[in-house]
């Protein structure tokens, strides 16, 4: 990571189109370029499917998006699609959220900054009365998803070489391993 300490980063919501554009390239950077799930673009942008039901948390530094995350709580779920009925049998009406877009530029990625972003994404879940989350986690950061509390709960699916697993966790299990973090984030 660069010099600058971890709290020089703002974790917000996007607020603008100069931020929703920087959180679009990085989605690009890791998603259709590192990982390549989807097809590159001219502009280097990547909007996500799900952009108009998606909520979302940026680590912003003053200039660009060097994190980001992002969640829904409607069907359809990506995950479903990718992994079927080991996910879908999982879902606990109105009360499971998705994550995607969980990305960091690399050099954040070993840092607290990821485990900040959780955190500051889950007072807005389990203030709509979320409980459980799922995600299709990248295969090299799947020991970060279960340090979160995220649980394997299927067999790994590839696309375009790379590795997905189903993962399913506890919001309360992530928070209460999290606490100190988590506590920051909460809306007083």
């Amino acid at each position: 990571m660069k010099s600058r300490e971890l709290s020089d980063y703002v974790i917000k919501e996007p607020e603008n189109e100069v931020e929703m554009r920087s959180m679009w390239h990085l989605n690009h950077e890791v998603f259709a370029e590192e990982y390549p799930q989807h097809e590159p673009s001219a502009d280097g942008c990547l909007v996500d499917k799900f952009h108009g039901k998606n909520i979302y948390r940026i680590a912003w530094d003053g200039t660009q998006v060097v994190g980001m995350i992002s969640a829904h709580w409607q069907p359809p779920y990506s995950a479903v699609a990718k992994y079927g009925e080991v996910v879908e049998r999982l879902i606990l009406p109105g009360v499971t959220a998705e994550i995607r877009l969980f990305a960091l530029k690399k050099p954040y990625r070993k840092s607290q900054l990821a485990i900040r972003l959780a955190c500051a994404i889950m007072p807005e879940l389990v203030k709509r009365g979320m409980k459980r989350i799922l995600i299709s986690g990248i295969s090299v950061q799947r020991p970060f998803y279960e340090h979160l509390g995220l649980k394997v709960v299927g067999e790994p699916v590839t696309e375009n070489g790379v590795v997905f697993y189903p993962m399913v966790g506890e919001i309360d299990d992530i928070l209460n391993g999290h606490l100190a973090t988590y506590s920051r984030y909460v809306q007083k």
